[in-house]
């Protein structure tokens, strides 16, 4: 028999390794006949009061899906997956942010939306490489002021919490290309936002404010804007400086006018004004909208 070529042998070791690596496990018995195949481990929605020892064992574990259990704690053991880099503990019951879990430094993404926090501890900073943070419908007052120091993020929701100021070392962040902060209660944001030169989408939705801060006007590689419910009632002349937007979001406020200069948004893809009762458009603005794609 003719043998086959090294190249395809090759091809078809790094084929085979590849589809390994993607295969979703969503049994614990299963992942244990294997366990160094393991890189992938869905549990969700086992009703599951701890994590069970034997997930120690699954040691190139690289995701780990844990949502919609009633967990609160998690083990010390966890530390011996030192391959771990995807973490959903969203839908739990944790009422603090475990500590065991910021020696799992690897960690690239962490979910912790959907439990009841009203704090986070510093010690969450240890987790330095940090790309993903969600922490959406918690109880959260504050923004911490050390969380900027996860210089590593690009992306951080905090969706549906009680969050009432922004700090200013929030510009510290000076990856960050999405922020989600809808429903909380704020009526203004510091000045250095605007440094963030990196944030592409910036939602504010479902806040108290009154007016659009000047700062987010400065934002130059905004593409995407929300900020749907709030109590606007005008927006300033400087809108027509974010040049990189695509999508705008007005849903919901009292508008009664919009300034001519949003006619310079050339990059405009979507424009929702619904919800606007008193709003009154220019000739110039009316035609501008009326051309936009949707």
């Amino acid at each position: 028999m003719k043998k086959m070529p090294l190249s395809i042998v090759l091809f078809l070791i790094t084929l085979f390794t590849y589809a390994q690596k993607e295969k979703v496990y969503s049994s614990l018995e299963d992942a244990l006949k294997n366990p160094s195949s393991v890189y992938i481990l869905s549990l969700t929605n086992k009703g599951l009061k701890e994590i069970p020892e034997s997930i120690i064992l699954l040691t190139n574990l690289t995701t780990l899906d844990l949502a919609g259990n009633k967990l609160s704690s998690i083990p010390e053991s966890i530390i011996k997956l030192e391959k771990l880099t995807e973490l959903d503990l969203s839908y739990n019951k944790f009422n603090t942010l475990p500590e065991n879990l910021t020696l799992l430094t690897n960690l690239t993404e962490l979910d912790l939306s959907n439990n009841h926090l009203s704090v986070l501890p510093e010690s969450i900073t240890k987790l330095i490489h940090l790309d993903q943070l969600y922490l959406n419908n918690n109880k959260l007052t504050v923004f911490p002021d050390f969380l900027p120091r996860l210089n590593n993020l690009t992306e951080i929701y905090l969706y549906g919490n009680l969050i009432r100021s922004i700090p200013e070392s929030v510009s510290k962040l000076s990856k960050l290309t999405e922020i989600g902060l809808g429903g909380n209660l704020l009526s203004s944001l510091p000045e250095s936002i605007s440094q963030l030169t990196n944030l592409k989408y910036l939602a504010l939705p479902y806040n108290k404010f009154t007016e659009l801060p000047g700062c987010i006007t400065r934002l130059a590689a905004l593409s995407v804007l929300d900020m749907n419910s709030n109590k606007l009632s005008s927006l300033p002349e400087s809108i027509g400086n974010l040049s990189a937007l695509t999508e705008l979001y007005l849903e919901g406020n009292k508008l009664t006018m919009l300034p001519e200069t949003v006619t310079g948004l050339t990059n405009l893809t979507l424009i929702n004004l619904k919800q606007n009762t008193s709003l009154k458009l220019s000739p110039a603005v009316k035609n501008f909208i009326a051309e936009i794609k949707i």
